[in-house]
């Protein structure tokens, strides 16, 4: 007979998730351009590469304000609806 694994750790939270992953790709944008960095008015070199990486960062900060909007949506019951970290999390987000 087989054994079958199973998961004895607990399972992160989606949102968190989520955010960690956003927050992950700002990075690596800002590590790859630091021309994002720089107020839009200024003039910057305008690659193709720096229009991409522009884009994809209004599209995290479309995806940030559309979980912002979900989390109003969550009940209240649980500490972490509202972004706050779970009472037992050791390392919180």
């Amino acid at each position: 007979m087989t054994r079958t694994a199973t998961v004895t750790l607990p399972t992160p939270e989606p949102l968190a998730l989520l955010d960690a992953t956003l927050l992950f790709v700002i990075q690596v944008l800002i590590a790859q351009h630091p021309d994002l960095l720089a107020p839009p008015e200024e003039p910057a070199p305008r690659t193709p590469s720096l229009r991409g990486a522009r884009r994809i960062f209004e599209a995290v900060r479309e995806v940030h304000a559309a979980l912002d909007s979900y989390r109003t949506f969550l009940p209240h019951e649980h500490p972490w609806a509202l972004g706050d970290e779970r009472p037992d999390d050791d390392i919180p987000f």
